[in-house]
């Protein structure tokens, strides 16, 4: 008997230190792949050494929005917004850290570029093995992220949920489902149409509870979980503003706001669906035609191929086939809370479900298509990752110091503006029209909102409010970008056009004072 437990022992025993090795193996690689990731990122976002690029984008409206919030405005009560308060609140507490810095949103990428890379490695590890459980991260921070360099609230928003699916990926267990309700809640507070993800792994629950067999009292203890987990974390990340600002208007401008106006915007309907497509004019954006490509092609169609190649390898079954209907609900799941208004950088911030899965298929394709296919992903993320740091740090550039530090422009005509601003102004002067400048320069913005449209987006009194501001605070610039005066939502829809009073006020009190080379205005209030 004891010869025996020893022969056992001395059995198990090596395996056990190589799984081990093997483990530890695996984590180091895990963490080379997360820091070269960082690198890649960073080398994008900040030119050599630290200077941070300029924060384009919509990532210059939240961080407008975290700049009044610390001057002791509230989101809903004083100035105005569609999606809850997540993002906001992020980059506040940010600013109560470390002053309100140009760097931060930069280094912001940086960190949920990691975040990102480390959860598709999770979730591709519990998928698939060897070299191809690595390559749905490296083609999402090859492409779809890296031609999204925005730090705004899709990519908190995908963290968080993508974290909900790493927790329940592996066990659907009432702990696991309590603990995704959790992040979910985290990742609604950022975008209030993630809430769909919840409904996603419910339904899943119910899918597997027809598969297993489960007791009815079984799946209930797990919904209620789940749903406990989102109620709870919801409700605590909301409770302040509710109670500063009243549920009423929050449920205003989240909800009543995004269903009646929101789509005013032809960018916010499901017409935008392919189009906005990279410049081919701008060499530069060469390098995100791979990504609009792709990305296109899978959301959400590859999980409808993954419904009818499943079902044609009817023989798939057990755990393997279980984690991968999960990953197709929850990707579908990710694709509706984009679907009304599929902009490319919406299904940019849904694609990671998509990525993971198309490897798989491939991996599980005959072994002739597997690998070449398998050689052209390769290759297209080593292009990548080699041509996007040169591109950023050898293309043409321009930098301006700002009273949130020395920044870094790519595109003239951003440059261009924020100089002129810059030169005739000074930090919390009043302003209006121009988020990003406003940012950059530290000027207080008139009215409610951080720029203005020609379309129901902009509400009648939103106008009237940026009248009443130019007035009280004498305010001296007022930027008007070129699209205020024309343009397809204005030609389609006239009747949505509230800007009138505006430009009558601007026309008897102010005088144009530069037109930049992209036909934006600059207007001067008259002494």
């Amino acid at each position: 008997m004891s010869q025996a437990i020893a022969d056992r022992v001395e059995f198990h025993g090596p395996k056990v230190a190589t799984a081990g090795f093997e483990v530890a193996e695996s984590s180091r690689l895990i963490a080379i792949v997360v820091g070269l990731s960082a690198l890649f990122i960073y080398l994008q976002v900040f030119i050599l050494p630290c200077t941070p690029t300029v924060a384009n984008g919509d990532q210059s409206i939240y961080l407008h929005h975290a700049a009044r919030m610390i001057g002791g405005e509230m989101i809903y009560r004083d100035y105005d917004h569609f999606t809850l308060p997540g993002t906001d609140v992020f980059y506040a507490a940010m600013f109560r850290l470390f002053g309100v810095r140009a760097w931060i949103p930069q280094a912001t990428l940086v960190i949920l570029g990691m975040a990102m890379v480390w959860l598709i490695l999770l979730l591709a590890r519990k998928l698939m093995s060897g070299a191809a459980a690595y390559l749905p991260a490296l083609l999402f921070v090859t492409l779809p992220f890296s031609s999204f360099l925005d730090a705004t609230h899709h990519w908190f928003t995908l963290v968080a949920a993508t974290g909900a699916l790493v927790v329940v990926l592996e066990a659907r267990s009432v702990a696991r489902l309590f603990w995704a309700g959790v992040l979910v809640g985290i990742a609604t507070f950022f975008t209030q149409s993630m809430a769909l993800l919840g409904l996603g792994f419910a339904c899943y629950v119910l899918w597997e509870r027809s598969r297993e067999k489960l007791a009815w009292s079984v799946v209930a203890k797990k919904e209620v979980s789940l749903a406990a987990g989102f109620l709870l974390t919801l409700t605590a990340c909301m409770a302040y503003f509710v109670r500063a600002v009243g549920l009423k208007k929050i449920i205003y401008f989240t909800v009543v706001f995004v269903v009646k106006y929101y789509p005013a915007d032809w960018y916010n309907t499901w017409r935008v669906y392919l189009r906005d497509r990279p410049h081919l004019h701008q060499w530069t954006a060469w390098f995100d035609l791979p990504a609009f490509g792709l990305i296109h092609l899978l959301v959400p169609w590859i999980y409808v191929l993954f419904v009818v190649y499943g079902a044609r390898r009817g023989g798939k079954s057990g755990e393997l086939r279980r984690r991968l209907v999960l990953l197709n609900f929850a990707g579908l799941a990710m694709f509706l809370t984009v679907a009304s208004a599929p902009v490319y950088y919406r299904l940019y911030a849904v694609s990671p479900a998509a990525l993971v899965l198309l490897v798989w298929l491939l991996t599980s394709s005959s072994p002739k298509v597997s690998k070449l296919a398998l050689r052209v992903a390769w290759a297209g993320v080593l292009t990548m990752l080699l041509a996007r740091p040169l591109v950023a740090q050898l293309r043409w550039k321009a930098y301006l110091d700002t009273p949130t530090g020395r920044i870094a422009f790519f595109q003239p005509v951003l440059y261009e503006r924020c100089q002129w601003i810059s030169e005739r102004t000074k930090p919390f002067d009043y302003f209006l029209g121009d988020q990003l400048s406003a940012f950059h320069l530290r000027l207080h913005n008139a009215g409610r909102i951080p720029y203005l449209r020609p379309t129901e987006y902009t509400r009648p009194e939103e106008v009237a409010d940026a009248i009443a501001g130019l007035e009280k605070h004498r305010v001296r610039f007022v930027s008007w970008y070129r699209g205020l005066n024309g343009g397809p939502d204005l030609e389609r829809h006239p009747e949505g056009d509230h800007l009138g009073p505006l430009r009558a006020y601007l026309e008897e009190h102010y005088h144009v004072a530069h037109v930049f080379s992209n036909g934006d205005k600059i207007w001067e209030r008259d002494q």
